[in-house]
């Protein structure tokens, strides 16, 4: 038999609870609010997730956030490594970082799903389906002054090496950057803060579907030791690369020498043939030139000869 969690248990015996349609609304979420400290709440037509999970907390003698935004949560308690039955699970809601939702995880599944029972859910509480790599960064929490369970984040994790623990969305620690600079190796161009977040997951998932792992965006054992794996090989080859390089530098320094001694040696008998060239040239410009003299000078003694006899000059008229 499960361990009871009184606040999971609470919002359980609620399930079916909706909103009331028009004018009117639904009292006891009203009252959530009202216990919840949320002074000005008066409906039930806003967003009310984090209502509900308060007014859950508030009824099993928890103390709430004291905030309507399903996002106070991330500050709230314990933070957990994962979620397990009884946490509270906070999730993005749109593209606004101000937005979100939040339930109570009811039991977790070896697919990578979570079942969370949550209000607001289709105007009502009800049970729902997230994906585990779907929750924000430090959005697993448990109740201050409750006991946390042993799947909380172990003390000294943040100093952890990498592959002492599974590492998913919110997990932090020098770990996690030892993740993010190996999947740097390979081009994943990821932030190395330490923070498992978003990026780091989506990253994770591309490099497990590629391999043919789960792609659950959860380095476990088996990603860590494919991505171990690749690394090494890719670290390997790159130092084998650079080895070739150096061996391959005075070779190529001597090749270098060689073709500048080649170049020199060709300067050189280009400078020849075209002094060469250049005396041929004047030679034959000169001929030219004493020819075309001679030719004007023909010419010019014809016309004057013709001029002479009153003809006109060929050519000239």
């Amino acid at each position: 038999m499960q361990d009871r969690v009184p606040w999971l248990d609470y919002l359980c015996n609620h399930i079916g609870l909706k909103e009331v349609p028009g004018a009117q609304h639904n009292p006891l979420i009203i009252e959530w609010g009202k216990q919840s400290g949320i002074d000005w709440w008066n409906n039930d037509e806003d967003a009310w997730c984090a209502v509900a999970v308060n007014g859950a907390l508030i009824n099993s003698g928890y103390p709430s956030t004291r905030s309507a935004l399903a996002r106070s949560f991330t500050r709230y308690g314990t933070r957990l490594s994962r979620p397990v039955r009884g946490a509270i699970v906070v999730f993005p809601r749109g593209s606004n970082p101000l937005y979100g939702h939040v339930g109570i995880v009811e039991s977790v599944r070896s697919d990578g799903t979570i079942v969370i029972i949550n209000g607001n859910s289709g105007n009502a509480v009800r049970r729902s389906v997230f994906r585990q790599s779907s929750i924000l960064p430090d959005g697993i929490r448990w109740p201050p002054g409750a006991v946390a369970p042993a799947e909380s984040e172990p003390h000294g994790a943040d100093d952890a090496p990498l592959g002492a623990r599974v590492l998913q969305m919110g997990s932090r620690g020098r770990d996690v950057e030892a993740l993010q600079r190996d999947m740097n190796v390979l081009n994943y161009q990821l932030d190395v803060d330490g923070i498992f977040g978003g990026r780091t997951r989506d990253a994770v998932m591309r490099f497990e579907t590629k391999r043919g792992l789960k792609g659950d965006g959860i380095a476990d054992p088996a990603m860590l030791a494919a991505l171990t794996a690749e690394v090494e090989d890719r670290k390997a080859r790159e130092a084998r690369r650079k080895t070739a390089e150096k061996a391959a530098a005075p070779i190529a320094g001597a090749g270098a020498a060689v073709t500048a001694g080649a170049a020199i040696t060709s300067t050189v008998e280009a400078a020849q043939q075209l002094q060469t060239w250049d005396g041929a040239t004047i030679i034959g410009v000169s001929v030219v030139a004493l020819a075309v003299v001679v030719v004007a000078g023909v010419l010019l003694w014809r016309f004057a000869i013709r001029r002479a006899e009153g003809t006109p000059a060929e050519g000239l008229v």
